[in-house]
C-alpha cells in the first residue's frame, strides 16, 4: 500500500468483494493480483467460480498461508485450497517449492496469462540465502527433477519439498530415492509423469494439503486413467482438523516432518 497506492486497493475483510472487484479489472485489460489467505478464500468461492473462472478471466490469486499455519490454529491452517480449487475448469494452481520459485511465478503470471492463477505459498519464512536472482519465465505446467533415484519415486508439491529433501539425505539409500517437484497441482506435467510412471514402481506423492481431493488424488486419478498399476502412497494432511501447536509440532502430528518421511520411504524400500 506505501509503495503503490494508486494501485493496490484495501477492500477489509470483505473477500467476496475482493474477487469479484479482481474480475471486473481484469475484464478491463488490468493485471490483477488479489491476494488473500488460504483459508479465507473459502468464503469468495462462489465469487471465484462465476464471477471469475466461468469468463475464464486471467486474475491472479496469491493465496498467503497456504498449508499448515502453527499457532494460528484450525481456522486459519490453508489446507483445504488444492482440494477445493482443483475442481474448477479454467484455474492453473500453482504451488511454488521455494521464494525463488515465488518470485518467478508472480513474475510469470503478468506475461500474457490466458486463464485464472492461483498461487498457493506458506506463512513463515523461506530457506534461500540466494533468494534475489534475476527473474525468469516459467513454463505453466512444468516439474522438474530435483534428485536421481533408481528404485522409488517421490513426487513432492510446494514448500514441503524441503522435508522431503532433508529426508531422502537422512536415510543410507538416498541413491535409490528420486525426488521430483510437480510445481503445479493443475495443469500436471503429463510428460513428467509418464517418465516416473514408466520407471518406479513405488511412488510417494508429498503435499501440505488435504489428501481427500487433494495433489495425491489428483496422480492417483492420472493412473486410473491411464491404466497403470504402480504403487502410490499419499501423504499429506488426514481427515481431521488440525489444531494450533509450533510448526514442528504439526509436521509430527500429521507426519509430514523430516522423521516421519524418512520412516515412510525406508518402509517402501524394504517391501
Amino acid at each position: 500500500m506505501e509503495a503503490f497506492p494508486e494501485r493496490a486497493f484495501d477492500v477489509g475483510i470483505a473477500e467476496q468483494h475482493a474477487v469479484t472487484l479482481a474480475a471486473g479489472m481484469a475484464t478491463q485489460g488490468f493485471v490483477v493480483y488479489c491476494a488473500i489467505y488460504s483459508t479465507f478464500l473459502q468464503r469468495a468461492y462462489d465469487q471465484l467460480i462465476h464471477d471469475v473462472a466461468i469468463q475464464n478471466l486471467p486474475v491472479i490469486f496469491c493465496l498467503d498461508r497456504s498449508g499448515l499455519v502453527g499457532e494460528d490454529g484450525a481456522t486459519h491452517h490453508g489446507v483445504f485450497d488444492i482440494a477445493y480449487l482443483r475442481c474448477i475448469p479454467n484455474l492453473i494452481i500453482a504451488a511454488p517449492r521455494d521464494e525463488v520459485e515465488l518470485r518467478n511465478l508472480l513474475y510469470t503470471a503478468q506475461i500474457d496469462l490466458k486463464n485464472p492463477m492461483a498461487i498457493r505459498y506458506p506463512r513463515g519464512r523461506g530457506v534461500r540465502l540466494d533468494w534475489k536472482q534475476k527473474f525468469k519465465k516459467l513454463e505453466i505446467g512444468k516439474g522438474e527433477l530435483l534428485s536421481e533415484g533408481t528404485d522409488l519415486a517421490i513426487l513432492s508439491v510446494g514448500s514441503i519439498a524441503e522435508n522431503v529433501k532433508l529426508a531422502v539425505n537422512s536415510i543410507e539409500e538416498k541413491d535409490k530415492v528420486a525426488h521430483y517437484d510437480a510445481g503445479f497441482v493443475k495443469p500436471l506435467d503429463k510428460v513428467m509423469l509418464h517418465e516416473i510412471f514408466s520407471k518406479f514402481k513405488q511412488i510417494i506423492t508429498v503435499e501440505e494439503g488435504v489428501i481427500s481431493g487433494g495433489f495425491g488424488n489428483a496422480i492417483l486419478e492420472f493412473a486410473a486413467k491411464h491404466n497403470y498399476t504402480n504403487q502410490i502412497k499419499c501423504l499429506g494432511v488426514p481427515d481431521q482438523f488440525i489444531e494450533q501447536g509450533s510448526m514442528a509440532q504439526l509436521y509430527e502430528i500429521v507426519e509430514l516432518d523430516v522423521k516421519s518421511i524418512a520412516i515412510t520411504i525406508k518402509s517402501l524400500l524394504h517391501k
